[in-house]
């Protein structure tokens, strides 16, 4: 083997070792804790919609990477730290649902609630 090739290697198992360390410290790494505390129902609602969005699409991505050889490493290189941050947030949204005890949204429920 070249050293060229040699040290693609070594780069490329490098980087990839970057996504276990960020599964092993969990989401909440990548996110600022406490960051929507003050938001409304609706306006983590609405975040949450645009995260879960950027979620889908940053998986497409890296399902279409995976295809091509090589592409899984190149992947996880480009689009891992991003998808994990996205993760992070919407776990952070999760909890403030919990919290609030935000109404979860349903076809039948209006935004006025009834006490």
């Amino acid at each position: 083997m070249s050293r060229s090739a040699v040290a693609a290697l070594v780069s490329l198992s490098v980087l990839a070792g970057c996504g276990s360390v960020s599964d092993q410290l969990g989401h909440s790494a990548w996110v600022t804790p406490a960051k929507y505390q003050y938001h409304s129902c609706l306006q983590a609602r609405n975040i949450d919609n645009g995260m879960a969005a950027r979620q889908k699409a940053l998986e497409e991505l890296m399902e279409r990477a995976a295809k091509g050889p090589g592409g899984a490493a190149i992947g996880t290189m480009v689009y891992q730290s991003e998808y994990q941050q996205v993760l992070g947030e919407r776990k952070e949204l999760a909890a403030l649902f919990v919290q609030k005890r935000c109404q979860i949204e349903s076809p039948r429920s209006s935004d006025r609630q009834v006490f």
